[in-house]
């Protein structure tokens, strides 16, 4: 049966965690516009970094690879993964609609809904509710939780996992 509710990481300390980040997220676009004339777009700077390679290509992919590992490693966040053929061909296959997406809409989710929408552009306020609606109809049809069960150990005994 499937239910609703509030989930139970929904807490203060994780909606404060999460203003913190779209402020330096926010703080980032401002710089990138403001500063440096330019727009805030992972899939723009990825392969623009293999096309026309500079040093701050390289710093600021580099930068977000080394923030993962860096939460990750104060955080706890990293936890043990079982990559089954099923989920690797999941992962594939999404991967290669997201880069094939992110070229056809001249940005990825991150270039329209960070810079696209501050900067009223009506390109990104097209493609951000479409990403939206893509993303919830491709995880609701494919049934793509059942990729990913949860934690026994974190998510044991909670609410809404039954």
């Amino acid at each position: 049966m499937l239910t609703f509710g509030m989930s139970p990481f929904f807490t203060p300390s994780a909606v404060a965690s999460a203003a913190a980040g779209g402020m330096l997220l926010g703080c980032a676009v401002v710089f990138k516009t403001g500063v440096l004339s330019g727009v805030l777009g992972i899939s723009t700077y990825t392969k623009r970094l293999f096309v026309n390679p500079s040093l701050g290509r390289y710093a600021f992919v580099g930068g977000m690879i080394a923030s993962a590992a860096m939460t990750s490693a104060l955080y706890g966040g990293a936890e043990h993964m079982t990559f089954s053929a099923e989920l690797l061909t999941r992962l594939g296959v999404g991967a290669f609609f997201v880069g094939v997406g992110a070229s056809m809409q001249k940005g990825c989710t991150s270039g329209h809904g960070l810079t696209g929408l501050a900067r009223l552009s009506l390109r990104s306020w097209v493609a951000v509710p479409l990403f939206m609606l893509a993303g919830i109809l491709t995880a609701t049809l494919s049934k793509s939780a059942s990729a990913f069960p949860p934690n026994p150990v974190v998510e044991a005994g909670l609410a809404g996992w039954d």
